[in-house]
């Protein structure tokens, strides 16, 4: 989106939904965020760099969940809030602040804003809680960026303003001299000296007025061109839009565009909204290409090369925290020495270190237990620390053999233009996954809660007796069972369909699975995977109880 089509798209926006309570809020794609209202409409935040911008969408157009641990904090702090302002923070900027109200007397009062940049590659979506940076969908470190990073502590620092008057402003004496010749050199420095303005709405401000006023001269010209220029921003109320095709591209408009060639259609909505989700839906080369086509690939494998880099940063993350195994070791067996010193109740406790005196180890503590059972969940911490350890090396092999897989792919794509060993790696439908078809919302009537990740169907355990339904009436031997390593929790399946499931499912699998369990607030929880043909029934036992013969663990970021 540009200026004017955002602008026109939060006018609608505000409209519709402020006032609004949140009934529910999910991350559907690695850039696009969901707002849904308890009055029925749902608004999509995108910061994909090919569409990105700001969209209302009926409940039945509302795509998948994409389990993230962004999507657990984005719940728990948007959730149940009411939609306040939606406003284009500063004129000509393409940055929206959207404002929430807490109503549960805990954060009553306190700001609550998220800001959305649409800034094509850089775009980012930014929590702020009084006006420090929560959470951002997309951090950037201070290395990348040491005048504005983007990571949670920070203070917010909003884009720098872009060079120019905004477009709302534009009068005659701000425009340079129009003529009849030169437009695209015109367009370019109408462009530069007009904050707001994009090639495609200045070059229809020019065609505009030159069709309109042919006869008057550059001074004429000037003055009609800053009224057409207002004409524009006026129509950005979201009562209509427009969707026009010509040379190969698809725009996007909130004022009737001028066709420019005889093969340009033009298509009209009412209300701008659907004009955009018909933009959003379309083929971003306006060419009717399919979307298993290189561009599309090539998109598909940037975005994967991103997640494995992302999991990588997790492995280095977790592997600096496992090595810390002996000290908390250490503080178990400490507990166990001066378990008799210790008083009830206590928070934490400091005792000496038992193998060089000198020192001494502050130790936390659970009220509600005994200081041997404090010293037990010590000891089992620090196994699973351990194993951490041992796992994350074979774990980095693979994700740096993934990232091999992707540069060759990548590779057959640039130089060749072989599709072939894209389309095995990403493994993808002939459609967008996070993009249903028209009609395709079916509602999903079996046990468990289902969940659709590229595909592939997840069902998640509700109860006992709804975990005992979706393993052994729902799924088949050879689809995938997951569950959180020795915690009690939801048993989740992936239905494979005697299909390869790609890491994406697999770990969006293992984030539910987690969720779901007594591990959801463990930081790096062990999930057991395993073909369902090796869980076993106990004999006599409640429902949902199971013995896994044979298995592997995998630990998603949470």
């Amino acid at each position: 989106m540009d200026y004017l089509t955002l602008k026109t798209a939060v006018s609608e926006a505000s409209k519709t939904l402020s006032g609004s309570r949140i009934s529910d809020a999910w991350q559907a794609g690695p850039g696009e965020i969901v707002l849904v209202t308890r009055s029925g409409p749902g608004m999509l935040l995108s910061i994909d760099p090919v569409r990105p911008g700001l969209f209302l969408l009926k409940p039945d157009d509302l795509p998948e969940k994409f389990p993230t641990p962004f999507t657990d904090l984005l719940r728990t702090r948007i959730k149940g809030t009411t939609i306040g302002p939606i406003h284009i923070t500063e004129p000509g900027e393409r940055v929206v602040t959207l404002s929430f109200a807490a109503v549960w007397p805990a954060k009553e009062g306190t700001p609550l804003n998220m800001v959305f940049e649409v800034m094509g590659r850089r775009s980012n979506l930014i929590i702020l809680e009084e006006e420090r940076i929560l959470v951002p969908l997309k951090p950037v470190p201070k290395d990348k960026s040491p005048a504005r990073p983007v990571i949670a502590g920070e203070r917010y620092r909003p884009p720098p303003p872009r060079p120019g008057i905004p477009i709302e402003n534009v009068d005659t004496h701000s425009l340079p001299i129009l003529t009849f010749a030169g437009i695209p050199g015109y367009v370019h420095e109408l462009i530069q000296n007009i904050r707001g303005l994009s090639p495609f709405t200045a070059n229809q401000a020019v065609r505009l007025t030159l069709l309109n006023h042919p006869e008057g001269d550059g001074e004429d010209n000037r003055e009609d061109l800053a009224g057409t220029i207002r004409e524009m921003v006026a129509s950005c109320t979201g009562e209509v839009g427009y969707m026009l095709r010509s040379g190969g591209k698809i725009h996007l408009s909130p004022f009737e565009p001028l066709h420019q060639e005889t093969s340009d259609t033009l298509e009209r909505f009412s209300p701008f909204s659907k004009a955009a989700a018909a933009w959003r839906k379309s083929d971003p080369s306006g060419r009717g290409e399919d979307q298993s086509g290189p561009a599309y690939l090539k998109k598909g494998l940037t975005e994967k090369l991103e997640r494995i880099r992302s999991s990588l940063d997790h492995v280095d993350a977790e592997e600096e925290r496992c090595r810390a195994h002996n000290e908390v070791r250490v503080m178990a067996e400490t507990l166990l020495i001066h378990v008799g010193q210790i008083p009830a109740g206590s928070e934490s406790v400091k005792l000496p270190d038992p193998y060089d005196t000198s020192l001494e180890l502050t130790i936390p503590l659970e009220r509600t237990k005994s200081p041997q059972e404090n010293a037990n969940d010590l000891f089992s911490r620090a196994r699973r620390m351990k194993r951490g350890l041992e796992e994350s090396g074979s774990r980095r092999s693979k994700l740096e053999a993934e990232i091999h897989e992707v540069q060759l792919a990548m590779g057959a794509l640039n130089g060749k233009n072989d599709t072939q060993p894209a389309r095995i790696l990403l493994n993808i439908a002939a459609s967008h996954p996070t993009i249903k078809a028209k009609g395709s919302h079916v509602p999903y009537r079996g046990p468990g809660r289902r969940h659709m990740v590229d595909g592939f169907t997840i069902l998640v355990g509700k109860s006992s007796t709804d975990n005992e339904k979706v393993t052994f009436k729902v799924a088949g031997p050879g689809d995938l069972w997951l569950h959180a390593r020795d915690y009690p929790g939801s048993h989740v399946v992936i239905l494979t369909e005697k299909r390869h499931v790609p890491d994406k499912v697999l770990y969006a699998a293992a984030s539910l699975a987690a969720a779901g369990s007594g591990a959801k607030n463990d930081t790096a929880p062990e999930i057991m995977v395993t073909e369902r043909k090796w869980v076993r029934k106990i004999k006599g036992g409640k429902p949902g109880m199971v013995t896994v013969e044979r298995f592997r663990t995998i630990r998603p970021r949470m």
